[in-house]
């Protein structure tokens, strides 16, 4: 079976010396992209459960995992997995817990099923990174 991935040109290596979590725009997505060691891995920066923002979101490069601060889910940014789900504890969760009880809305988000973080292949070559999208 052929990949059709379509390969773009994102930024130098160099660049992320200083800034190893750098969030690139190609077309109409937001790609986080994320330095480890020698590796880079691409994620969407979007967050699976209500599509907010993983930019502002801490990376753990020993468990190679980000953390979702919004509503406290972490996910794989080599392969997406979900490590935790809507882990939220103490007074968030009694807010989270209330709120949910006069807001429908609020009620379904924190009933979502699981789901992985979209992630894209990445290469070096010429000395920038490359992401590959599929078509």
């Amino acid at each position: 079976m052929k990949e059709n991935i379509k390969w773009t040109k994102l930024t130098d290596i160099k660049s992320f010396e200083l800034k190893p979590q750098q969030l690139i725009k190609v077309k109409r997505d937001e790609i986080l992209i994320i330095k480890d060691d020698t590796n880079f891995h691409a994620l969407n920066n979007r967050c699976p459960h209500m599509g907010l923002s993983l930019n502002a979101s801490e990376c753990n490069m020993k468990d190679k995992t980000i953390h979702c601060k919004f509503h406290s889910s972490s996910f794989s940014y080599k392969s997406g997995e979900v490590n935790d789900w809507l882990n939220v504890k103490g007074f968030e969760k009694f807010m989270v817990w209330l709120y949910s009880k006069f807001d429908k809305d609020a009620k379904e988000m924190m009933s979502m099923k699981p789901a992985k973080a979209e992630v894209f292949k990445t290469k070096v070559e010429e000395e920038h990174v490359w992401v590959g999208i599929e078509d």
